[in-house]
């Protein structure tokens, strides 16, 4: 994609971001700044980026993505090993190399166990762990046995050198956390999350761009983002007292009973 068309779907997307609005009010603001704008406009739609319902323009999740994709420097091969393992998907293939940690096993036995080690939360299905674990074998992190009627996997070194540097738990700890992890993926409070975030990666990454061709500007960013970051510390301070509290009201119950 040339750089000038990057700038501006981005530059479509950040004003979307900020709020639903319709064609009209599209053109007037960035008309004068993007001159294909109509034709960038429908080329959004048709890839489902941007969406038009009743007229009005609104940013879905592909174009979130889209957006990160589009600013974001391509990784290192390892770092983009680990970044894949920060997604759902990730979470998966985190536990299959948790399961062959502890001994050799075949699909069939990875599939059921994470059923188990969910406690029923989630229920893996064949079309899920098997490319899992086909992934796993192309990134050299397992191997497999084919000598035996069915496949088996094993964990090997490079695999468990990459597990090492991630999974600092001990076993039971870290399947406590990872069905924590994989509930909150998938509830409605991590995908709003998600979708905020994004926009504000956004339009952080769209203040940049200003403060490339004005430097001087660049004092009024810190100071905006220092206000936000003291604004969560505040919020963490008072989660962490909040914590405090019930458990320290829980412990006093126990010792009364």
């Amino acid at each position: 994609m040339p750089a000038l068309k990057k700038q501006d779907i981005l530059t479509i997307l950040t004003h979307i971001s900020r709020k639903d609005m319709n064609k009209q009010e599209l053109l007037r603001i960035l008309s004068d700044k993007i001159p294909n704008l109509t034709h960038l406009i429908d080329y959004l739609l048709s890839e489902e980026i941007i969406l038009n319902k009743e007229g009005m323009f609104s940013i879905t999740e592909k174009g979130l993505k889209k957006a990160r994709h589009l600013y974001e420097k391509p990784p290192h091969r390892r770092e983009k090993i680990k970044t894949k393992f920060t997604k759902r998907r990730g979470l998966i293939q985190l536990a299959i190399l948790q399961l062959l940690k502890e001994e050799p096993r075949h699909g069939y036995q990875v599939m059921k166990l994470l059923e188990e080690r969910s406690e029923g939360f989630y229920s893996p299905s064949a079309g899920t762990v098997y490319p899992a674990l086909q992934d796993l074998l192309e990134k050299g992190l397992i191997s497999v046995d084919e000598q035996t009627d069915k496949k088996v996997y094993t964990l090997n070194h490079d695999g468990l050198e990459f597990l090492s540097d991630i999974v600092h738990n001990e076993d039971e700890a870290f399947w406590e956390e990872w069905r924590l992890r994989l509930m909150w993926k998938q509830s409605k409070e991590a995908e709003l999350l998600r979708e905020e975030m994004g926009k504000f990666q956004l339009e952080f990454q769209y203040a940049m761009r200003g403060v490339l061709h004005d430097p001087s500007r660049a004092l009024e960013l810190v100071s905006i983002i220092k206000n936000g970051r003291n604004e969560l510390i505040n919020w963490s301070e008072q989660l962490v007292i909040k914590e405090t509290s019930i458990s320290e009201g829980r412990s006093s119950a126990s010792a009364d009973g």
